[in-house]
Formats: structure tokens, C-alpha cells, sequence
């Protein structure tokens, strides 16, 4: 993200803002991977989803 302008524009920081660090992502996929947690996500991903009335 620090090379792309459009998401820095999308996400409302300025152009010299350096982005997150790439071990971020590392990281949460890491958190994601313990236990179920994947596999459970999208379930809840689509319960909030209906209960918003998006679906």
C-alpha cells in the first residue's frame, strides 16, 4: 500500500503516510490461523451481513 495512491485516497491518509508494516498481515493471519477461527469467519461474516438487512 505505500506505492498506491488510490487506496491511500480510498482510506483518507495523506500521500506521505508509509502504510502498515507487511508483518502486520503476517501477524493476523497467524491469530486467524489458531484454533477454528477461519473456518468460522465467513459464518459470521454472512450472519452479520442478513442481520444488517445487506442480504
Amino acid at each position: 500500500m505505500r506505492s498506491r495512491i488510490d487506496f491511500k485516497c480510498a482510506l483518507g491518509l495523506e500521500l506521505e503516510d508509509p502504510g502498515f508494516h507487511h508483518g502486520v498481515l503476517s501477524d493476523s493471519r497467524d491469530r486467524l490461523a489458531e484454533g477454528d477461527r477461519v473456518d468460522r469467519l465467513p459464518g459470521l461474516a454472512l450472519t452479520r451481513i442478513r442481520r444488517a438487512g445487506l442480504l
